[in-house]
């Protein structure tokens, strides 16, 4: 292996599915830890970028888009809930169920997720050029499209713990 930092590639005989799998999971860990300062995990994270895309989601449709238990996600909502950033109203279409809505302080919250996200991905790809990054993220896309990704749901959401994110 080489040191820290030092400049290796596919060609240094690193096959690319391993090196996506090395960067993935180097990315994951260090944007939980640059959420890590708000109390939040990125699960948190995703959660509140679905609900502010779709104000008035019932909590049984989130868990449907991310694949997730119903009793794990119940655990994470009540957990936004307490902090104050979003909050469960009755669903005018089904009163047996709740939508879900971001409060202010879930609002201010998504902005600063969305600043540390675009720090993360600066200092990520900071090895790279503008258009380096944007064939990185149309290969990256078609392959995510071709295994059936859900877009913008991280596939955590759906493994054995149901967000470890």
């Amino acid at each position: 292996m080489g040191r820290p930092g030092s400049r290796r590639g596919a060609g240094a005989g690193e096959q690319p599915a391993f090196l996506l799998s090395q960067v993935g999971a180097h990315a994951s860990s260090r944007f939980a830890e640059r959420l890590e300062p708000m109390g939040l995990k990125p699960a948190h994270s995703g959660i509140l970028r679905i609900v502010a895309r779709d104000d008035g989601l019932s909590q049984q449709a989130l868990g449907e888009r991310l694949g997730m238990f119903p009793s794990r996600l119940v655990g994470m909502l009540d957990d936004l809930e307490a902090r104050g950033l979003i909050e469960r109203r009755d669903n005018p279409s089904d009163r047996r169920s709740y939508a879900l809505y971001l409060t202010e302080a879930g609002r201010e919250a998504l902005e600063k997720i969305a600043q540390i996200g675009r720090e993360h991905q600066d200092i990520l790809l900071a090895a790279l050029d503008a258009g380096e990054r944007e064939q990185l993220a149309g290969l990256l896309a078609r392959i995510a499209a071709e295994q059936g990704l859900t877009p913008g749901v991280h596939p955590a959401f759906r493994g054995p713990g149901g967000a470890g994110l």
